[in-house]
């Protein structure tokens, strides 16, 4: 990773232009999604190590017995999941002249940016089991959401997109383990399906989903909105998939440490020299969390594709 200057931290497009103080200092930056994880999963206490969560493999069943009658026993069985920490970290480098200078206050931006960043990162991780920062699978084959058997084919078009949801639904609920479905993430392009679905006379079959604005609820269930469903974020390219649906309190989810930015003099961080001796200031966040996936046909996945 490069150090940056004032002028490769403003090279984006339009950016050398925010160098004159005369400019105006806003930076329109795309919008990116916060981690929908947290939303939807069913927050654990992580601790630094392996962290064991007892599975109920068995469960107990009662029993109406008349009078005089005997008693009959039950099963009860309990099973595991572990959960092994990772360390997710973001970091920038610049010249202590960038730094002092401060275009168009980008400064100020850098916080905010690396926590976002941190964000996507996660949500990569649980879902798609992937590095944000170039699109590659995590090492040691960590287990994720989009690993699920139950997938769904979506075609992609809003007159269909409400049946393939209740698809997905049938296949969570309806199998011979009982489960319950406590949500969905949604990409905001099936979110543009849903909107646009209309009768035969034009009208919206669902006007309460606004353009653009936020949406919490689909058919009575919990929605989050996020480009973290497709996979499609940094570097990471488009799996397909449109949304996904189920138990999420099948996932478990727990931050073991945060660490805020740090800013840092003194050292080589990213392995591109010596601060001091370059003129140079890092600074760094990093969180270490965990998760675990108590099972994968609690979830269901739809991705675009044809039918069979």
């Amino acid at each position: 990773m490069a150090t940056l200057t004032a002028e490769t931290l403003t090279g984006g497009n339009g950016g050398s232009a925010l160098l004159p103080r005369s400019v105006s200092d806003e930076i329109w930056n795309a919008a990116t999604a916060q981690s929908i994880v947290p939303t939807l999963a069913k927050a654990h206490p992580v601790i630094l190590g392996e962290n064991i969560i007892p599975v109920l493999t068995k469960r107990p069943s009662a029993s109406i017995v008349g009078e005089l009658g005997n008693k009959p026993d039950s099963e009860f069985e309990v099973g595991a999941k572990s959960i092994k920490p990772i360390k997710a970290v973001v970091g920038l480098e610049f010249s202590m002249e960038t730094l002092v200078a401060n275009p168009a206050n980008t400064m100020d931006m850098m916080s905010e940016e690396l926590s976002a960043a941190l964000a996507r990162q996660i949500d990569l991780a649980i879902i798609h089991g992937r590095q944000a920062s170039d699109g590659a699978a995590l090492s040691g084959n960590p287990e994720f959401i989009n690993q699920t058997t139950n997938r769904v084919k979506v075609a992609g078009t809003p007159e269909t997109a409400d049946s393939e949801l209740w698809q997905g639904y049938d296949l969570v609920v309806g199998g011979s383990t009982a489960r319950d479905f406590t949500g969905f993430a949604m990409d905001p392009r099936m979110v543009s399906m849903l909107a646009n679905a209309r009768d035969k006379e034009g009208r919206r079959l669902n006007p309460e989903i606004p353009m653009g604005g936020q949406v919490t609820n689909y058919a009575g269930q919990p929605v989050a909105v996020s480009r973290s469903v497709s996979g499609q974020m940094d570097a990471s390219v488009d799996t397909k998939v449109r949304a996904f649906g189920g138990d999420w309190n099948a996932l478990r989810f727990g931050r073991a440490l945060d660490i805020s930015l740090k800013r840092i003099e003194y050292g080589d961080p990213f392995g591109n020299g010596d601060l001091q001796r370059r003129n140079a200031v890092a600074f760094l966040t990093e969180v270490i969390f965990g998760w675990a996936i108590l099972d994968k046909d609690a979830f269901v996945a739809y991705e675009l594709g044809s039918e069979g």
